[in-house]
């Protein structure tokens, strides 16, 4: 009988596996799965691993295509907001947490948009976090991804290609950061205690090739994991236990939540580790043909029917 195949994504689970002292703090269901599967280093943080499942190929640049994920058929490029952070000659680049309103959006895109005029450019906002610019041509450059540089400095990752693009690309960048360190609104936001909006990152330029083997399902509450299953019509469910695999055959993909350590992040290992126990079962009982774990940042265990029952 054919059975079905599951891959669970655990993000930020990397921080824990790679600390020895944290690994006592793991699920038991988790410690004995790992034990037992052939793991396989794999170093693709989450954002990557997850297009990568639904491309054609693996991306090799060190963009990706998020901007024809978000307005598919047009041309744009991601133009998010971020918090560039001063450390020593370093521009170090933060994303997470920025907490902005929908009219701190309209305040900021408001201060942004007559810079673009030059550049026959309009931002739009997706949602809080995802902004987009529209452009009449793509620019002659390669960008880098943005949740590939986070807490990193940026002066690596800066746009390469066309000088002439370059240095206008450069200087606009340089004349939003100035516009924005200025607004009273992220005095205001310092005041509070949080972090200021000062700068945009561009990216998500390259295209998008959807690969032949569509998931039969997925599940979980990943922005991104959504707006890939809406591209490419994939059933999804937020919730991680509403997809019954173990009578439908296919592929399914879960993604976990994402782990807050600013939280209580034991209570979010016990929800994964009640789901992981389920699947455990499934599995150790041959309803599952395979269970795949990928932790990001990490690499890849890989379990069977027959490693639920090895003597270690």
């Amino acid at each position: 009988m054919n059975k079905s195949e599951l891959t669970v994504i655990l993000p930020n689970f990397a921080v824990v596996l790679q600390q020895k002292i944290n690994n006592r703090l793991l699920p038991k269901i988790l410690k004995k799965a790992i034990k037992r599967s052939t793991f396989r280093a794999d170093k693709t943080g989450l954002e990557r691993r997850l297009i990568n499942h639904f491309y054609v190929n693996n991306i090799k640049s060190s963009d990706l295509p998020m901007a024809s994920l978000r307005t598919p058929e047009a041309t744009v490029l991601c133009s998010d907001p971020c918090y560039l952070h001063v450390d020593r000659d370093r521009l170090l680049l933060f994303a997470h947490n920025l907490d902005i309103t929908e009219d701190e959006v309209g305040e900021f895109i408001a201060a942004i948009q007559p810079l673009l005029i030059n550049f026959s450019a309009t931002m739009i906002n997706i949602n809080l976090n995802q902004w987009i610019i529209r452009l009449e041509s793509f620019p002659n450059l390669d960008f880098t991804a943005l949740p590939e540089i986070i807490g990193q400095s940026v002066h690596n990752h800066l746009p390469i290609g066309d000088k002439q693009a370059r240095l206008s690309w450069l200087r606009l960048w340089n004349e939003i950061q100035m516009v924005l360190s200025a607004l009273p609104l992220n005095k205001l936001r310092k005041q509070k205690g949080q972090f200021p909006v000062n700068s945009i990152w561009f990216w998500g330029k390259c295209d998008f090739s959807i690969r032949k083997q569509v998931w039969k399902g997925c599940a979980g509450k990943s922005v991104l994991l959504r707006q890939l299953a809406l591209r490419f019509h994939v059933e999804h469910q937020l919730d991680i236990d509403k997809v019954d695999i173990t009578y439908n055959v296919g592929h399914y993909l879960v993604v976990c939540d994402l782990l807050n350590f600013e939280g209580n992040w034991l209570e979010q290992f016990a929800v994964s580790s009640e789901y992981l126990s389920k699947m455990w079962q499934a599995l150790r009982w041959n309803k599952l043909a395979k269970l795949t774990l990928e932790v990001p940042n990490l690499g890849t265990y890989q379990l069977t029917s027959f490693d639920c029952w090895k003597l270690l």
